[in-house]
């Protein structure tokens, strides 16, 4: 056994034994706090003595919070804890059906590509699996079981633990469908605006919320297939500097808000939706309409679009950037994909090429308002 193989297996046992201990500890230990979120139709409890992954929590997920456990939704459980004396991180799960830890630590890494350098391992502990840096001898990122995640802090991006948190939680939904799209609504009617990252669906989005309409989601939606409803989803907004953002400067300055680096490495600022427009984030909606962003011009234009299944590199990003297991099986991902494909076609769908933040929500206004009324 080499020396990295020696540390990964001495953390591992460590790592292991207190993983083990965490739902008896983790539930009852004075020094836990809890939290509640609720993600599609379920209802994450947080329970953590590591403060940074909480401060995490309420600066993305502020206003996806609830007061306390729901009886109505499905109930899952993360007691998270800081291993002492090292750079480890493990997070235990708690509830019924949860999907395999591990994959959903793999989603993050295949949503980006110069993380590639991330590779799969059977680990040296029976059971578990790591994920390992092949550029730096191996070095450990994660390694779990089937209800355990380790997470060295020392090897992972921002936001990983968080993004491995959610990611589980979505692949446990089998009825919600997570698109890579923002969703609001108009007139009592949910839309989705698909685009890869970068689009616009961020600031078209914010710009409905500011003239009075629901904000379900910046992001990344939720649609209950079995009722074809597009939940709330509402993650802290990611805005990008332009002269829409600008013009709520002074709103943006009144509230709580922080300035992070996407992986592209533009400035974003982050703000909960909650805070800058208290009377946007709404209920659920019944999902009625597609936007699919088709560039920028000089002034907005519209027309109905029928998406096909020729239409696949357009609609790539909406499942291939989000959807939890993505990129392990061919034939899996295409299932996924005619899925997408059938509840777009359960639509009206519209090409819709960007002018001004103004002019592309008063066109999506037009379109829905007629047909609503």
């Amino acid at each position: 056994m080499s020396m990295a193989s020696s540390l990964d297996c001495a953390w591992l046992n460590q790592a292991k034994a207190q993983a083990l201990a965490a739902g008896a500890v983790g539930r009852s230990h004075a020094s836990h706090a809890r939290a509640w979120f609720r993600i599609g139709d379920v209802c994450l409890e947080l329970v953590s003595d590591y403060q940074d992954l909480l401060d995490e929590f309420e600066t993305r997920y502020r206003d996806c919070g609830l007061a306390e456990r729901s009886q109505d939704l499905i109930n899952i459980c993360c007691t998270a804890g800081y291993l002492p004396g090292t750079s480890l991180l493990w997070l235990s799960f708690d509830g019924s059906n949860l999907p395999d830890p591990m994959g959903a630590a793999l989603t993050p890494f295949r949503m980006l590509r110069h993380l590639r350098r991330y590779v799969e391992q059977r680990g040296p502990v029976p059971g578990w699996r790591m994920l390992v840096n092949t550029e730096a001898n191996n070095r450990t990122l994660a390694a779990g079981d089937s209800r355990t995640l380790v997470i060295n802090l020392d090897e992972s991006p921002p936001e990983f633990a968080a993004d491995c948190i959610v990611s589980l939680v979505q692949s446990a939904q089998q009825g919600v469908l997570f698109l890579h799209a923002a969703s609001f609504g108009i007139a009592g009617a949910g839309a989705l605006l698909i685009g890869r990252s970068g689009a616009g669906k961020s600031t078209t989005s914010v710009a409905l919320a500011a003239r009075g309409h629901s904000f379900l989601g910046d992001d990344l939606a939720a649609v209950r297939l079995a009722t074809r409803e597009v939940l709330p989803f509402p993650k802290s907004a990611r805005l990008r500097d332009g002269s829409f953002v600008r013009s709520l400067d002074r709103r943006v300055r009144a509230c709580r808000h922080t300035t992070v680096t996407d992986p592209k490495g533009i400035a974003r600022t982050l703000i909960s939706m909650g805070d800058l427009f208290p009377a946007s984030v709404g209920g659920p909606l019944p999902l009625r309409f597609a936007f699919l962003l088709d560039g920028f011009g000089e002034r907005v234009a519209i027309k109905a679009f029928r998406p096909q299944i020729g239409d696949v590199k357009r609609l790539k990003s909406v499942v291939s950037e989000t959807i939890p297991s993505w990129g392990i099986s061919p034939g899996r991902d295409l299932m996924k994909f005619l899925t997408v494909e059938k509840l777009l076609s359960e639509l009206q769908c519209y090409l819709l090429e960007l002018g001004s933040p103004d002019e592309s929500v008063a066109a999506i206004e037009n379109v829905m308002e007629e047909t609503c009324n």
